[in-house]
């Protein structure tokens, strides 16, 4: 078997394609449950800045092949429209990406923490649905270690912006600190959670918490000492606001260029920023064009991602060698998958004739004490552990495929 894995991410797609093959957290398990179907066991990493699909088959080219019919089924979209945009990775080349992506240093910006989080629910989503055990299970644990030591052991996530604060940053260019401000946060996921919680911490006076149903953000509500309105009349609450993040599951756009004209009518011109976090977006961007206010997307937060990515150069080159050595450790972890069982079943197999021989020359001799034949069963099972150790510690210690299978056909253990 070979691991696989076939995604896009901001560094290959635009927003708008990014869009067309992203899942939510209510989304996930179904596509997993599609991903079963054509490819067995694997694992979905989505965040708003990527897609990306792990799984385990036995070539290269069919583990592809699978993926892309479950990109073709659960996103509705022809693969060759989107072909352009995705990477494929097997083997260590995967193993490295997603210890990389684990670490922080494939993101928008470098070291952020979020995405430990999002690789630990990823995997946690795929083990609840069953669809992740044996070497996957390992292969994401190992993710999760590797992840939590670059944390640990480096600087990397130190003073490092989220998108939560980057988008906030962003707002700060239109309207001014957040000290002061009247927030409304729209939609109660862990985006919107974060997002409050840096506006909160940054002085925002006021903040309410718009969603289709009130009842289900009064937890959000209560940790941020919050209000909370329906998504009723939207123009009235972002007329009321300084400052708007959005970040919603929702398919379609929820604030239409019209409802924010309504919105700026009712403003006398007073500016509006609005951060868009979501994937798909939530705003339309037609409403760019309205005057007064400012629109951003997670698109925008790149500018101060690479600013932020140069005063971190020093520590991601602590956390690639981190990447290495794990990926090393997996190698390694991986190999001994083949040569374990091996050695157990050669063992095994010689046990068996061992114990049969034994049994068939002690029925035949009369007379023999228990004393006698104890001990001339051990002799024979110590000569039959000094014949093997040799060829075992051999196979131990090349940890090689090709010498395992010769093994395997040398003591006939092929089928």
């Amino acid at each position: 078997m070979r691991i696989v894995m076939t995604g896009l991410s901001h560094h290959t797609a635009p927003l708008a394609t990014r869009e067309r093959l992203s899942l939510t957290s209510e989304t996930l398990p179904v596509a997993l449950e599609t991903l079963q179907r054509h490819a067995g066991h694997g694992v979905i990493v989505a965040t708003c800045n990527r897609t990306e699909i792990y799984t385990l088959a036995p070539s290269f080219k069919g583990g592809k092949h699978a993926i892309e019919r479950f990109i073709e089924e659960q996103f509705d979209v022809d693969v060759e429209s989107v072909r352009d945009h995705l990477y494929t990775l097997e083997q260590g080349n995967a193993v490295a990406h997603l210890f990389r992506v684990a670490s922080g240093l494939d993101s928008q910006i470098l070291g952020e923490s979020e995405v430990l989080g999002q690789v630990r629910d990823a995997f946690s989503a795929a083990r609840q649905g069953g669809a992740s055990g044996g070497a996957m299970a390992h292969l994401f644990h190992s993710a999760l270690r590797t992840g939590k030591r670059a944390r640990t052991e480096t600087a990397i996530g130190r003073n490092a912006l989220s998108l939560s604060r980057a988008c906030i940053e962003l707002a700060r260019r239109a309207v001014g600190s957040p000290d002061g401000k009247r927030v409304l946060v729209i939609g109660v996921g862990e985006a919107s959670r974060l997002a409050g919680l840096a506006l909160r911490d940054s002085g925002a006076a006021s903040i309410v918490i718009a969603n289709r149903t009130p009842a289900n953000a009064a937890e959000l509500a209560q940790e941020l000492d919050a209000g909370v309105a329906p998504l009723d009349n939207l123009a009235s609450l972002l007329a009321q606001a300084d400052l708007a993040v959005t970040a919603t599951a929702a398919p379609d756009f929820i604030l239409s260029a019209s409802l924010i004209e309504e919105a700026m009518r009712a403003r006398n011109g007073k500016p509006l920023a609005i951060m868009d976090m979501a994937v798909p977006r939530d705003v339309d961007p037609a409403a760019g064009a309205v005057p007064g206010i400012h629109v951003y997307t997670l698109d925008d937060v790149e500018s101060l991602a690479e600013a932020n990515r140069q005063q971190r150069e020093s520590e991601a080159r602590h956390v690639e060698a981190i990447v290495a050595e794990e990926t090393e450790r997996f190698r390694q972890w991986w190999k001994g998958r083949a040569v374990t069982p091996t050695i157990a079943a050669i063992r095994h197999e010689a046990e068996q004739l061992r114990a049969a021989e034994f049994a068939r020359t002690v029925e035949r001799m009369e007379g023999l004490s228990v004393e006698d034949a104890r001990r001339i069963e051990q002799m024979t099972k110590a000569l039959v552990k000094k014949l093997l150790h040799q060829p075992t510690a051999h196979l131990r210690e090349r940890n090689d495929e090709s010498v395992t299978q010769s093994a395997r056909r040398l003591f006939g253990l092929e089928e």
